[in-house]
């Protein structure tokens, strides 16, 4: 019993959570927007994903997630790139020893990975469209900013819960002597 609870339950975590992001990310709640610009709740549980884990478990999530995101909203600009980017920075961020794991912590990154994802979807649509650069590049300053902000405010929202549960599944059952 405890071998499928220590399976089943990450599982039902990750799958429930990455549901529920999705969802929200198509979902305009009311007052949750800032200029129009909603939370990135992918992202979010990107970076909560990946502090803890190695390089290669964060690159399959951040892959992965990029290709749901496509598969919801279209191919171009393609969200692989961004979300793959993000991995590689935010899984390398926790293995010096000056950085702890708190929300503040995890507030800032996302702040700092929001503009970065957003910068590299901004670099695609000045690369491959004839939209003028400036135009891209005004509406690029006005985005990335707004979806930092409402991201990163957003974040403890699914951190809590998530670490809550994935920590709890990850615990050793006690033994009494």
């Amino acid at each position: 019993m405890i071998l499928k609870t220590k399976i089943i339950q990450p599982i039902l975590v990750i799958s429930i959570s990455i549901f529920s992001s999705c969802l929200l990310l198509m979902w305009r709640i009311p007052g949750m927007e800032l200029v129009g610009v909603t939370p990135n709740w992918l992202l979010i549980w990107l970076v909560v994903w990946s502090v803890k884990r190695n390089l290669w478990q964060s690159m399959v999530a951040g892959i992965s997630l990029g290709l749901i995101w496509d598969g919801m909203s279209g191919d171009f600009p393609t969200h692989v790139l961004g979300l793959a980017v993000v991995t590689l920075l935010t899984s390398n961020v926790y293995e010096d020893e000056y950085i702890k794991e708190d929300v503040i912590s995890i507030v800032i990154i996302v702040f700092g990975m929001a503009i970065i994802s957003d910068t590299i979807t901004a670099l695609q649509y000045s690369l491959q469209t004839s939209i003028p650069l400036s135009d891209i590049w005004l509406k690029y300053q006005q985005n990335s900013l707004a979806s930092a902000i409402i991201t990163s405010l957003w974040t403890p929202l699914l951190y809590y819960p998530f670490n809550h549960f994935m920590n709890t599944s990850n615990k050793k059952p006690r033994r009494w002597k």
